[in-house]
């Protein structure tokens, strides 16, 4: 479906795998379908994805820390471009302020601005 290292659209993700096209989580049925990330948000990603406190935020990360199957992951390259980085599927959820300050560094959140850090494990 999707080629590693290769970049592609919100459009491109949206066709193949569905979701709302705004959402760096989109879900489709109940489920999140892929993660795309900013990397000044995200500079830990593809193992780590940092989850900020707004609600639709929130709402995603609980949804993703729940779900056994692997998402496909993308790092923003530029406005629209999105390069491919692998399937990762959830390892460990992290919701204490204590467990997400080591992964939050660089991220220009603050503890309070974080619902969730969720570690991804790459699949095969």
């Amino acid at each position: 479906m999707f080629e590693l290292n290769k970049v592609y659209s919100r459009d491109d993700i949206h066709a193949a795998v569905g979701g709302n096209k705004a959402s760096f989580l989109p879900a489709y049925r109940g489920k999140i379908v892929a993660a795309c990330l900013r990397a000044e948000l995200n500079p830990r990603a593809p193992e780590y994805i940092v989850c900020n406190s707004g609600a639709a935020a929130r709402a995603a990360g609980y949804t993703l820390s729940r779900q056994m199957e692997p998402v496909p992951v993308f790092i923003r390259q530029e406005p629209d471009r999105y390069r491919f980085a692998g399937h990762f599927a959830v390892q460990e959820s992290y919701t204490t302020p204590a467990d997400c300050i080591p992964f939050i560094q660089g991220t220009g959140f603050t503890t309070q601005q974080i619902s969730r850090v969720i570690r991804m494990c790459p699949q095969r």
